[in-house]
């Protein structure tokens, strides 16, 4: 029989994490019995190949730094550790720009012509394949942060981040004494603006009222402009959805042009590298997050900082969202592979992430009923914030929890 090899001394959660994704469970002979008219597409005796979705060009490109580093980390922990039922997990990936097409594009040549088994999307353009990939039955986790996650079968994420409204941010900046928010976020995704829509929604319920909202390209438009307009909008809150790197120059603006918001809430920038190059000009943003943050320390995020530095040691600063993100769907898609059986199909894939009710990514987020929460987005997160100086990220309010909303209008 095949035996684990187990470093004494490792604790219960990080065996979790390991043995619990099936990195030492199954053989290959059970393998190569799958083979022939038994085996699933994208399955051989000895891998199982993955497609993998991400805007790598495009406006949105900035937003995704450490994405590839997060996939690669934890599936290189897996396959030092035997793969899955004895197969290697590997992948290919394709840029969608950010964009329906270029999504819908890729997808069909990752199914169609390299045969994948079943799909990684971390993108805001998901919807330009979601359909494409639930009519043929094809797993897909990642990135949910726009509403067709919540209404595909097929469709899988430890957090539905923005795919579907809860009142949680608008309480967050009620309690901080906001009543009026400028909504900002990147042009030309039709994603991030439904997202946009949601986060308003938000807002609404709690009282705050949306007094301007403006898709903004940096590249054309006027970061002064930009900025005048949302101090004369008079709005006590900036609620933004842009690229990290994009915001720190119309915070600066913003002050510039004598506008001191109460509350600045960004829904991406949890970002360490962010602070070296940025720093005072983030100083007092706020972050939602929805896994167990950096600054928590523990066992789990000492695990996540040594598989990305033995199995994507390109990336200088790990403690960036999407790397962790990234890292915890691939684990997520690593678990239901584990519950397909020995030799998976992609129903039973299907099937078999509707028995994970109590996953938790061996400690880097919440225990969760990945079938049950399927479609629904959590109600509770925690907000991170940048220190005065701009120099360090601290929490600033955890486990904050409100309701979920009806569908935007």
């Amino acid at each position: 029989m095949r035996r684990c090899a187990v470093k004494l001394g490792m604790s219960t959660i990080l065996l979790g994490l390991v043995v619990g994704t099936g990195g030492c469970s199954g053989t290959t002979a059970s393998a190569a019995s799958c083979t022939g008219g038994r085996a699933a597409p994208g399955v051989t005796p000895d891998e199982v190949r993955v497609g993998l979705l991400y805007p790598d060009s495009g406006l949105l490109a900035g937003a995704f730094p450490a994405l590839r580093a997060g996939v690669d980390a934890r599936l290189g922990e897996a396959n030092a550790a035997g793969g899955i039922h004895g197969r290697k997990v590997v992948y290919e990936w394709r840029d969608d720009a950010g964009t329906a097409e270029a999504n819908l594009n890729g997808a069909r040549e990752l199914v169609e012509q390299r045969g994948v088994f079943g799909m990684l999307e971390f993108t805001v353009a998901a919807a330009g394949s979601a359909q494409y990939l639930a009519d043929r039955g094809i797993p897909t986790v990642g990135l949910a942060a726009e509403d067709v996650w919540t209404r595909y079968r097929n469709m899988f994420s430890f957090s539905n981040t923005l795919a579907a409204p809860i009142d949680t941010y608008g309480r967050f900046v009620h309690e901080r004494g906001g009543t009026s928010a400028f909504l900002l976020r990147n042009a030309m995704s039709a994603g991030v603006s439904g997202a946009t829509l949601r986060v308003g929604q938000s807002m609404q319920a709690l009282g705050v009222q949306v007094v301007g909202s403006l898709a903004y390209t940096p590249d054309a438009d006027s970061v002064s402009d930009v900025a005048r307009q949302i101090v004369d909008s008079g709005a006590d809150t900036i609620v933004t959805m842009l690229t990290p790197a994009a915001l720190p120059p119309v915070l600066r603006a913003i002050r510039e042009a004598g506008g001191s918001p109460k509350v600045v809430l960004s829904m991406s920038g949890y970002d360490h590298s962010l602070l070296r190059r940025y720093g005072p000009d983030l100083a007092g943003v706020f972050i939602p997050v929805f896994y167990r943050p950096f600054e928590a320390g523990g066992a789990p995020i000492a695990h996540y900082l040594d598989a990305m530095a033995r199995y994507s040691p390109q990336t200088d600063s790990p403690e960036q969202e999407f790397g962790l993100i990234s890292y915890i769907d691939t684990d997520l898609f690593l678990r239901g592979l584990q519950a397909a059986g020995p030799c998976p199909t992609r129903q039973s894939f299907l099937a078999g992430m509707r028995t994970l009710t109590h996953y938790d990514a061996g400690g880097l987020i919440q225990p969760t009923n990945i079938g049950a929460s399927q479609g629904r987005q959590p109600t509770c997160l925690a907000l991170m914030q940048v220190d005065p100086s701009g120099s360090a990220f601290g929490v600033a309010q955890n486990n904050l929890c409100g309701r979920e909303l009806g569908p935007a209008l």
